[in-house]
């Protein structure tokens, strides 16, 4: 289903993003998060590149293989889609959560944690962005210690 309303190209995010190919409404599956599961987090390879997602306390989905175009949707701070596990008989899914126009990139909230964070820039040029790819509950408590934060020696 998804290789045809979604196709992955360069995007100005970072790297390659994904993309609908035609309209969505709210509410409305995008594309497949595939892959196995496993009960072990992922280890960073050498391209640094992580497909591996968290979809449900301690179970992992690796989303690395070619048959998963879903792994190039990039993070956004306002993100227009959800990822959304629905259990091993369906899946993960990249939900929309509002209307997308066809050409537009997908993007979710990664809900990395404070310490994944520090590691990993945002890019998003989301008006509401602070630099860092960081869970949206989290993203006040960043905002308050960057504010007080001062340079060191």
């Amino acid at each position: 289903m998804s290789e045809d309303v979604v196709e992955t190209r360069p995007s100005a995010i970072a790297g390659r993003g994904l993309f609908a190919r035609r309209d969505f409404v709210a509410g409305e599956r995008l594309a497949p998060y595939r892959g196995p599961t496993t009960t072990t987090p992922p280890v960073r390879p050498e391209t640094g590149e992580v497909f591996a997602l968290e979809v449900a306390a301690g179970l992992w989905l690796d989303g690395s293989g070619p048959d998963n175009p879903a792994r190039w949707a990039n993070h956004s701070c306002e993100p227009n889609a959800e990822l959304i596990w629905h259990g091993a008989a369906e899946g993960a899914w990249l939900t929309s959560l509002r209307p997308l126009r066809a050409g537009e990139e997908i993007t979710f909230d990664y809900g990395f944690s404070l310490a994944e964070s520090l590691f990993n820039p945002c890019a998003c040029r989301a008006s509401g962005c602070i630099g860092r790819i960081i869970a949206a509950p989290l993203r006040p408590a960043l905002r308050r210690h960057l504010r007080f934060s001062r340079p060191r020696d």
